[in-house]
């Protein structure tokens, strides 16, 4: 739902499902479950909060545990996922290159199997699909 232009003051606002522009947000509870993607357009925030809920506090806390679990493919998983996060938009300046695993200089030995390698980051290419 296209929200424009209103102002939202001292209260729970369900950030999912929604495309905000021009809106201003006033000491507010901003709520992301990650069920749906939002728009945030042109909006201001004076002394809001983020909380996550449902699937999008699972993605944190699971990439939390990944990197307080000490790992190479925890830590790559993380590595990851920031480089999809800081990637710029489709259309936007030149796309930062695909994360790409570093070997460590000094390997400790282990008798575990190596990690299995990560797909690299996706790629902002329009999609070429039916339609378009």
């Amino acid at each position: 739902m296209v929200i424009k232009s209103y102002t939202f003051e001292a209260e729970p606002v369900l950030m999912d499902f929604h495309d905000f522009r021009h809106c201003t947000f006033k000491r507010c509870r901003l709520i992301f479950c990650g069920y749906s993607n939002l728009r945030i357009d042109s909006c201001r925030f004076e002394d809001c909060r983020w909380e996550f809920s449902g699937p999008a506090m699972a993605t944190l806390e699971l990439l939390s545990n990944l990197n307080r679990s000490g790992t190479e493919l925890g830590r790559l998983i993380v590595q990851q996922a920031i480089a999809i996060i800081t990637q710029p938009p489709p259309g936007g300046p030149a796309q930062a290159p695909a994360f790409v695993p570093q070997p460590r200089t000094n390997p400790a030995p282990t008798s575990q199997p190596p990690s299995p390698s990560l797909p690299s980051a996706p790629t902002s290419e329009p999609s070429h699909g039916q339609g378009q």
